[in-house]
């Protein structure tokens, strides 16, 4: 059996390569480390509200995948007014690839990837995220950077608006922290966007941040992409916010039509 070789170690290529060895395929992924890259910033919340009507279908495809590969957790989230919210959750660290191969992916073609000096053959899965364009050119992709705070000690998890009506967050995401995302994504992203987000986040009464993390989040025209660019290769990005939902859906339609 041909192996599937993913270009990119976010979480829609995280999800695909390792829903490919569920179903009892090798999968490498090759992923360079570029600064920028918005997957380790996620917050892993997912809820059917937020998939709306256009996006409902993913969100019920992806949920069997997710339930079958890792341990979805509930979570509660209070408001400032007293009420909860409740969420699903996938910590992006079970999810993204520990391991992957760092050497850059030079060409890809049918079928084909060079990186290191070395061809591999196989099925390929482009899951750039903002690079892609560079393996389909003519393929818009806007990125929207943002930056999420990781502060020492757990809180309990609260949800805050704010007064232009941006929604901000603050829950455990990984053990011994708390992460805080107000949930900006701007094209041009600078020190007052982020001058904002650490007042909203004291305002929370989280001081000091430990670690600042962000990247850059694909937007596509008209939704998320996914299609295939060759006979065996296919590409998809356009995660948006919804890159866990998104990741896991394509990672089922790859693994079980396109190449199934």
């Amino acid at each position: 059996m041909p192996s599937l070789f993913v270009v990119g170690g976010g979480l829609f290529g995280s999800l695909a390569a390792a829903y490919a060895r569920a179903r009892g395929m090798e999968s490498i992924v090759f992923d360079s480390g570029r600064d920028g890259a918005a997957s380790p910033a996620a917050a892993g919340l997912f809820k059917e509200s937020w998939a709306g009507r256009k996006l409902l279908p993913h969100y019920h495809r992806a949920l069997p995948l997710l339930e079958q590969l890792y341990p979805i957790r509930a979570l509660s989230l209070e408001s400032a007014e007293g009420n909860r919210e409740s969420h699903l959750f996938v910590p992006p660290s079970l999810i993204l690839e520990p391991s992957p191969n760092r050497q850059s992916v030079e060409k890809v073609g049918d079928g084909w990837l060079e990186a290191g000096g070395r061809r591999y053959e196989g099925w390929i899965y482009i899951a750039a995220g903002v690079w892609s364009p560079q393996f389909l050119p003519g393929l818009e992709v806007i990125g929207k950077a943002g930056a999420v705070f990781v502060y020492p000690g757990e809180r309990e998890g609260r949800t805050r608006r704010f007064e232009d009506g941006r929604q901000a967050i603050a829950f455990v995401r990984d053990p011994g922290t708390t992460y805080f995302s107000d949930g900006t994504a701007e094209r041009d992203y600078t020190e007052e966007h982020e001058r904002l987000s650490l007042r909203r986040a004291e305002r929370m009464g989280l001081i000091e941040p430990s670690v600042r993390l962000w990247g850059r989040r694909p937007y596509t025209k008209g939704g998320p992409f996914f299609e295939r660019i060759a006979g065996r290769t296919w590409l998809a990005t356009g995660g948006r916010k919804m890159g866990t939902i998104l990741g896991a859906s394509f990672a089922r339609r790859l693994v079980e039509e396109e190449i199934g």
